[in-house]
């Protein structure tokens, strides 16, 4: 009898468990697919980096930059032109976008990437960049570091300075998109900023070439931002609603099969 009635009310709250309403992760608006070309995209780049016999960064630096540039933008464009950015909330089902709309949401990148890339320019002057020489290293190092830390931006963010503020200056509570926007800008270009260090160090390595330890120091800290995107945006909020989640099944359960046990001590 004990035993029945121990198997009822576990079925009961195991119906209870199942009957729960399961988390949405509104926090987690992307498809895997979105993931894996992301990653793509970045192991495309990444592998770029190491030092190669027929594609030397230390020989010729600007056809160097000028391929891994080509790689980010190709990525990208293949992104917005298909409406399918990764880390950009889907909307509900609707009409498919006309062509035409896509292709000028690649242009408009475009554009909006060679911008920043000129203003990051006169940044890197500015800084102690060469004024009167290696004008090319400099662009190209430039447009490296607009495709890394503010395409993502342009891709994600509305093109109002407000969006942009908020998003990447004020204190204010974050969505996902703009969370991802900043994690990329800010760890982009402070380790940039902090791999200028090296280049006035007399230890006359390679690698301290003009432009090599910024465009390095850009290429680490975009990876470093999206591992942090990754676990602060999508990893943990996933971990919290599973725990919360079991927890409330375990309370459920635990209530169901106390109440026989309550029912029959009045008995």
């Amino acid at each position: 009898m004990k035993s029945s009635s121990h198997t009822d009310a576990a079925s009961e709250g195991g119906g209870s468990s199942s009957s729960l309403r399961l988390p949405d992760h509104k926090l987690y608006p992307i498809d895997a697919n979105g993931i894996e070309l992301m990653l793509g995209g970045m192991a495309s780049a990444m592998a770029l980096v190491s030092p190669r016999k027929s594609l030397n960064i230390y020989d010729n630096p600007v056809k160097y930059l000028t391929v891994t540039a080509t790689v980010l933008f190709g990525y990208y464009a293949i992104l917005a032109f298909a409406g399918i950015y990764c880390f950009k909330a889907p909307t509900s089902r609707r009409r498919p976008t006309p062509a035409g709309t896509r292709i000028t949401a690649v242009i408009y990148m475009g554009v909006a990437t060679l911008a920043a890339s000129l203003v990051i320019s006169i940044g890197l002057v500015l800084f102690g960049a060469p004024f009167a020489s290696q004008h090319a290293e400099t662009f190209m190092a430039a447009l490296n570091m607009a495709l890394l830390g503010v395409t993502p931006a342009i891709l994600t963010l509305k093109p109002s300075p407000e969006a942009w503020r908020k998003a990447l200056i004020s204190g204010e509570p974050k969505s996902v998109p703009e969370l991802w926007a900043a994690g990329l800008f800010w760890s982009t270009f402070v380790a940039s900023w902090a791999a200028a260090y090296f280049i006035p160090l007399d230890w006359d390595r390679p690698w301290q070439k003009w432009p090599i330890p910024i465009v390095g120091g850009a290429f680490l800290g975009n990876l470093a931002g999206l591992l942090y995107v990754l676990l602060r945006c999508f990893i943990l909020p996933l971990a919290r609603a599973d725990y919360a989640e079991t927890e409330r099944s375990k309370r459920d359960m635990v209530r169901e099969l106390s109440e026989p046990s309550a029912a029959k001590k009045e008995l």
